[in-house]
């Protein structure tokens, strides 16, 4: 059994931003040779801070060390005839073949999924795109706030007396990813009976529609639509309050254990016997969320959501970049791992992220430079 889960397996990156290089370093990572192919100037995510001391270099953007990590690089033009008879070449014994192209261009290369399967009836290509390779929306621009809005879900978003937001990370993209991945290691399981490969469509639009499925259950079940939360989103324990070096959160008003939030909080008001139901919590909402902050003010987030979980109750903390560097939870689980990148020096990068524990995720190469391995991998190819 080998060490790597995927160790054997031959996958060509055309991939750019960020679903379509998670899912090849997730492959990449668990032990699959990536030959990540970027245009002569290069993947435009070279150019995506931060960069180290904030100095912008192509060999050091943050979004590109960490998404590259474990794949070898090479340059190819593929406007070029040369370009596009050694990308063939390579597809040839490749197992995979993963693009983040709008669905034009591959078929305007002359680098379609039917052209490319006959040469490699076995080839598994998956494209991700915004709006998947077919439909009204297929060559539509999008950026992440355009397919969480047509998605879905910036309408269920925010507070609903304001305007939709989008969240304050590009989740979607990365679930796009991962569903890239679970396509394509489908097709290569159905590949071992059928002994043919087939064509992965992944929608971004889709992954952020397929993540609320709860909105559509509220209307099929309730003929409801489901909107963005009420200013008393104390009362699902969804939103963080400040506290005395930050924010933290416990649910109230539907609580069961309200008693001894009470308590735990150290509050007297909080235990007035017009706090004693949910109904009653909420119908003096005002007044509970005066009682709740005054307390909340003599607490630290660490010190509250420590003592909290002492007593059983669920409680939440913010955490920042910083503190998540040193939680103790992640650090007991292994998930950082460390880089030395040779320009861009050592960097933290999470790590085992797919649950596995007899071959799980290493870090084996930093993302590589511009060009680092185009002799090696096309060079035969080449003469």
């Amino acid at each position: 059994m080998a060490d790597r889960v995927l160790e054997g397996l031959k996958v060509i990156d055309l991939t750019h931003s960020i679903a379509g290089p998670y899912c090849t370093k997730l492959m990449a990572d668990y032990g699959a040779e990536v030959i990540k192919v970027e245009p002569p100037e290069g993947d435009p995510c070279r150019l995506l801070g931060p960069f180290p001391g904030d100095v912008p270099h192509q060999e050091k953007g943050g979004l590109f060390l960490f998404l590259n990590a474990n794949k070898k690089g090479v340059t190819l033009d593929l406007k070029q005839p040369k370009g596009k008879a050694l990308l063939q070449e390579l597809v040839k014994d490749a197992d995979v073949l993963v693009e983040s192209f709008p669905p034009q261009v591959m078929p305007e290369l002359g680098l379609s999924y039917e052209a490319l399967a006959k040469a490699n009836p076995r080839l598994v290509m998956a494209s991700i795109s915004n709006f998947g390779q077919t439909g009204p929306y297929r060559d539509w621009k999008a950026t992440e706030i355009v397919v969480e809005a047509i998605g879905g879900n910036m309408y269920i978003s925010g507070d609903h007396d304001r305007e939709p937001l989008s969240f304050g990370v590009p989740l979607f993209q990365f679930v796009a990813g991962q569903n890239a991945l679970a396509g394509a290691l489908m097709a290569l399981f159905e590949r071992e009976r059928s002994g043919l490969g087939q064509h992965i469509d992944v929608s971004i639009a889709e992954a952020v529609t397929a993540c609320i499925p709860y909105a559509f259950q509220y209307y099929t079940y309730m003929g409801a639509v489901w909107r963005r939360g009420p200013k008393r989103r104390i009362l699902f324990g969804v939103d963080l309050w400040p506290c005395k070096d930050g924010y933290v959160g416990l649910s109230v008003i539907r609580s069961t254990d309200f008693e001894e939030i009470g308590a735990f909080l150290g509050s007297a008001e909080m235990l007035d016997p017009k706090f004693s139901t949910a109904d009653g919590r909420e119908e003096h909402y005002e007044e509970l969320k005066e009682a709740y902050l005054a307390a909340l003010k003599e607490k630290g987030k660490d010190e509250f959501f420590h003592e909290a979980h002492a007593w059983r109750l669920m409680a939440s903390r913010e955490m920042l970049s910083t503190e998540l560097l040193q939680c103790e939870q992640l650090l007991d689980r292994g998930y950082f791992l460390e880089m030395a990148h040779p320009q861009a020096g050592m960097l933290p990068i999470p790590g085992e992220v797919m649950g596995l524990t007899r071959t799980p995720a290493s870090l084996r190469s930093p993302a590589p430079l511009l060009g680092q391995h185009t002799e090696e991998v096309l060079g035969k190819l080449a003469r």
